[in-house]
């Protein structure tokens, strides 16, 4: 007996681990998500999804198999005698595979056939287990909708998932209802003989029952489809409209009491079936299918609607504008007026000389390759995107621009090996800062943080560990620390080498995970590589996006993680979003790719992640989302709430564009609230148009340091003017702000309109009208080079507007946009000058505002700012010439991508300075004296030098 018991414990156990090597053999990435998960210490969050999903199969999988296995049971039990005889003897009136329908062969194919529809079921409905979790979950909005006064709440989070059944279970009565239509044909139970359809009544009532249920979810339907009404566009706007409430919902409880009847028809029928009644039942079912739903909603509509539209339709217009504006967050804009004055005098200016220091003359789009060519150092790193931020820089607030320096997607050819990939190339190293409104050296940016081993202008920049293990397109999975050494940073012509110390990455600390993670990676050299140790780490879904979204995939993500430095550690910082497509009056998201479709949104969640070690901190920004507010719920451990982000990063959120484009699409026709004028269109907006790169295209919204009217702080925000559709002029702008304490208020100031406030594209006609400053364009854009406009910058600044537009000259041989002339207009004024300030002081006929003084001049390297060798001793013909040479020398080394020789070029050049040239130190704030008697009007302005000369 104990010997039995014995067998049977070891029957079991065998069984259960031949269950979990199937598992694993099926699914490695379920085990791979546990260990990821758990390093990050996320367990809790792997286990509640998993739950989810399990219990939504295994509900579907009961339900399903057994309406399956029901219907083929039925089946079977109603093949009569004499058909059972004919299978008997191999003489079936069908074949399958070339073979006589036996009744063995029937019921396997039935059988595996139900199996085979169960498992696809359940299958299908596990993808659903957030609208599982958020039905479960679901946390109150705290408003009802006008019509059926539920809370809002209920659309957002529980009808989605109560359509997901009734759909469900539609599809599962249809596809039954077919499968034993078709079998019921393949045994001859239905069919034509002497040109009469032939139907065996124990069939008829077996399909007739799926019919029945069939019809129990139509009215299901019916009596779900009152409730998608305030959700879909009918008529003039999104939601119920007239005709909706005083037809179509009427409509609608007609069909659900015909549905009933017809249902009550069919089955006072089965025990003996009256063709004629039943089809005399469906027909008039039809016809008032047609004429409810089809014929008089199209009646009322033109006879009722048509004529007195406004009348008869403004509450539903009313509802759609306050629901809308609700949805997007809009409901809360600040309107003001603002007057544009034209009257900016230069003692206003120089009040406002941070404002003016911190307009963003480089481009991101095209700074990027100015970052490549200039400081991506190696060619196995590269510059993906630049950020737009704010730090505070030797005691002032400034804005300025930055990029990680990443790993490249591909190492070069020759070097693309296994363990390059990942074992010794494993991160990127350092970033590149530089100030919005600053030029360097001949038309470069004045860097704040450059070179290897980063360089810093300011202390607070420092930091302890510039190591980007973690990035925003990091290609492809490492495995630190191992036996082999990491390259670090480029030092001369030699390399320094580091071992990662961090906890990212799941512990290879045992055969099997070595093993696990060669199987799911489908690269067994994780297992045959000696290099590995017991400490060593393999970092998978190391790219930013996709990190965030493997610890949360229920959140909506903007497409623009940002980089951050701060407290000598480098982060990302990605801003999440809840939304929904379901909220009552809401109009949908269209255009905008991702959120097509959608009907709210909130940007609930900011999301951190450290470079170094990967770890990922969810911060809850808007309490008040029930959608957050649900997820909260279901997992507790994973929000924090937005003040327990460290202080230091919470001066870098910033308002997302993303929801910042979404938000302004909509208030370019709900801030109409009026509903006549809305319905009119009489002040619809757009955003403006802008002259780029030589083709129109629209404005996209930009980061603004500037002061509001009526306030003395200079804040950090993200902008956009507006011009009335399919005019130029501008009617409005719009600011959200990024720093606390008045993070996330949207202010919308709106222009006079008794006269004219020029928008970016008559500023561009302007510009291009000017012959003086279009006639210098045109002289550059020749002999090698090419010239292009950058973002038009819209400033308002003291009631006034400055229009800032930066003029990039580009070498057709090597590309690296210098910064060369500066075009600023202002009231009927279009000056260009060689810079901002030179720019401005020509426009108000004085020195309005100084130049600034070097803030690098703290940094360890060269300096930045041109050295005039005039008159400086131990400076001869010869060894100007030396300078010369390696000048052009470094320069071709440049052009044909061959930075080792560009930088010995220019150490010998800096080593050549530093031995002939004293140049006596100035301190970082002693500003460079502007000599403005000497600046000449843009007409006589001479061309800068072609890259040839």
């Amino acid at each position: 007996m104990s010997l039995i018991r014995s067998n049977r414990w070891v029957q079991s156990a065998l069984l259960l681990l031949g269950l979990f090597l199937t598992t694993l053999l099926i699914t490695p990435g379920l085990f791979v998500e546990y260990l990821w998960l758990g390093e990050l210490g996320y367990t809790s969050v792997f286990w509640t999804k998993l739950g989810f999903q399990v219990t939504l199969f295994g509900l579907v999988l009961l339900v399903a198999g057994s309406y399956f296995g029901t219907n083929i049971a039925l089946f079977m039990n109603r093949l009569p005698p004499y058909w059972m005889q004919q299978f008997s003897s191999g003489e079936g009136p069908a074949q399958m595979g070339g073979k006589p329908l036996t009744e063995s062969r029937l019921r396997r194919f039935g059988w595996g056939l139900a199996s085979v529809f169960t498992l696809l079921f359940a299958l299908g409905f596990t993808g659903r287990w957030n609208e599982l979790l958020r039905y479960w979950h679901a946390q109150p909005y705290g408003r009802a909708d006008p019509v059926f006064g539920n809370d809002l709440g209920f659309y957002m989070l529980e009808l989605p998932f109560i359509q997901s059944l009734q759909s469900g279970f539609v599809g599962l009565a249809f596809l039954s209802l077919l499968i034993l239509i078709t079998g019921y044909v393949l045994v001859g139970a239905i069919g034509v003989r002497n040109n009469q359809l032939q139907l065996r009544p124990s069939a008829l009532q077996h399909i007739g029952v799926n019919v029945m249920l069939l019809l129990a979810g139509w009215a299901w339907g019916f009596y779900l489809d009152r409730y998608s009404l305030l959700m879909e566009r009918s008529g003039t706007v999104f939601g119920a409209n007239y005709t909706d409430i005083n037809v179509v919902l009427p409509a609608l409880w007609v069909m659900i009491g015909m549905t009933l009847l017809l249902i009550g028809l069919l089955a006072l029928n089965l025990k003996r079936f009256r063709f004629r009644l039943v089809s005399y039942g469906v027909g008039l079912y039809v016809l008032v299918l047609i004429a409810s739903m089809v014929v008089a909603p199209r009646v009322v509509d033109q006879v009722r609607v048509v004529p007195n539209e406004l009348q008869v339709e403004r509450p539903y217009i009313e509802d759609n504008i306050e629901f809308t504006r609700e949805a997007f967050g809009i409901n809360n804009v600040v309107e003001r007026d603002y007057p544009a004055r034209t009257e900016l005098d230069p003692e206003q200016l120089r009040d406002n000389d941070d404002v003016v220091r911190n307009i963003r003359l480089w481009d991101p789009r095209l700074l990027v390759d100015t970052y490549v060519q200039l400081q991506q150092i190696r060619l196995y790193y590269q510059f993906y995107e630049v950020d737009v931020d704010r730090y505070m820089i030797d005691g002032e607030y400034r804005q300025v621009m930055l990029s990680p320096r990443e790993l490249t997607q591909r190492l070069p050819s020759g070097s693309d090996t296994w363990f390059n990939r990942h074992l010794q190339y494993t991160h990127g190293y350092g970033a590149v800062m530089n100030l919005v409104a600053r030029e360097g050296i001949e038309g470069s940016p004045e860097f704040l943080m450059r070179d290897l081993p980063p360089q810093v202008a300011d202390s607070t920049l420092d930091v302890d560990n510039p190591s980007i293990y973690y990035g925003s397109r990091t290609p492809t999975y490492r495995i630190a620390p191992s036996s082999a050494e990491e390259l670090n940073y480029p030092a001369g012509d030699e390399n320094v080498y580091t071992s990662y110390d961090g906890d990212g990455g799941i512990l290879l600390d045992s055969f099997w995970k070595q093993l696990l993670m060669a199987y799911y990676l489908g690269d067994y050299n994780i297992v045959l590589s000696q290099y590995l140790t017991e400490e060593s780490r393999i970092q998978i879904w190391n790219n930013v996006s996709e990190r965030v979204e493997r610890v949360a995939p229920f959140l909506a993500f903007d497409q623009d993680p940002y980089f951050v430095v701060n407290n000598d550690r480098q982060y990302w910082i990605q801003d999440a979003y809840t939304t929904s497509r379901s909220f009552p009056y809401s109009e949908t998201v269209e255009g905008y790719g991702r959120y097509n479709g959608i009907e709210y949104i909130r940007n609930s969640v900011k999301m951190v992640v450290d470079a170094y070690d990967g770890d990922v901190d969810l911060h809850v920004v808007d309490s008040d989302d029930p959608i957050v507010q649900t997820y909260a719920s279901a997992f507790p451990e994973l929000f924090q709430e937005f003040e327990a982000m460290n202080p230091g990063l919470q001066d870098h959120v910033r308002y997302p564009q993303d929801l910042f484009e979404i938000q302004v699409d909509k208030l370019n026709r709900y801030h109409m609230q009026s509903a006549q004028v809305f319905y009119n269109n009489e002040d619809l907006w757009t955003r403006p148009i802008e002259n780029y790169d030589g083709r129109q295209m629209r404005m996209e919204p930009y980061y603004i340091m500037t002061r509001l009217p009526g306030e003395d702080e200079l804040q950090f925000m993200l902008m956009t003017p507006v011009t009335p559709d399919n005019r130029d002029n501008m009617i409005a702008w719009i600011a959200a702000r990024s720093d606390p304490p008045n993070y996330g208020e949207i202010v919308s100031y709106n222009l006079p309109k008794d006269r004219l406030i020029y928008g970016p594209n008559q500023i561009e006609s302007r510009i291009d009208q000017d012959p003086e400053i279009s006639q210098q364009i045109a002289l550059w854009d020749q002999r090698g080079s090419s010239v292009l406009r950058g973002n038009l910058i819209v400033v308002p600044i003291e009631d006034s507007f400055l229009y800032v537009e930066p003029i990039f000259l580009i070498a057709d041989n090597i590309r690296i946009p210098q910064l060369q002339r500066v075009i600023v207009s202002y009231d009927e004024f279009v000056v260009m000058e060689r810079t901002l300030n030179q720019a401005l002081n020509t426009i108000f006929g004085e020195e309005v505002i100084e130049a600034e003084g070097s803030v690098v001049a703290q940094m360890q390297d060269t300096p930045q700012q041109p050295i005039d060798l005039s008159g400086a001793p131990g400076v001869t013909a010869e060894n100007i010439g030396e300078a010369r040479r390696l000048v052009q020398e470094a320069r071709e080394a440049l052009q044909d991508g061959d930075f080792a020789a560009f930088g010995e070029r220019f150490n010998e050049l800096e080593s050549l300075l530093e031995e002939e040239i004293e140049v006596p130190a100035a301190p970082a704030s002693a500003p460079a004296p502007a000599d403005t008697s000497a600046v000449p009007p843009a007409s006589q302005t001479p061309p800068p030098p072609s890259p040839e000369q």
